[in-house]
């Protein structure tokens, strides 16, 4: 994607992917008995340079980092899909 592509729509939807991200790992937590709300913090580079992306994912006592190619996140594939279910499950491992 150059960055004439990158419109309103890519952005939300990046957005909304990342988002789901969020809540897979917060339902993760929760069924492995870990009833802390999960707080979080973010390193985007959406600009002309994309590249990885780092999601920084925090329980009361526990941190883990999700870092993922834009193209990963955004990918409909089945590679990059299970990309993203590694790392969910890698997150959800390391707060639980």
């Amino acid at each position: 994607m150059d960055k004439d592509q990158f419109t309103t729509e890519v952005a939300l939807e990046f957005h909304r992917r990342v988002a789901a991200i969020i809540a897979a790992v917060q339902a993760g937590m929760w069924k492995h008995g870990v009833h802390d709300l999960l707080g979080y913090a973010t390193d985007f580079a959406v600009g002309e340079a994309r590249g990885r992306q780092t999601l920084v994912l925090k329980s009361r006592s526990r941190s883990s980092y999700v870092r993922l190619q834009w193209e990963t996140i955004l990918g409909d594939g089945p590679a990059a899909r299970q990309l993203v279910d590694d790392a969910i499950q890698s997150a959800i491992n390391e707060l639980a």
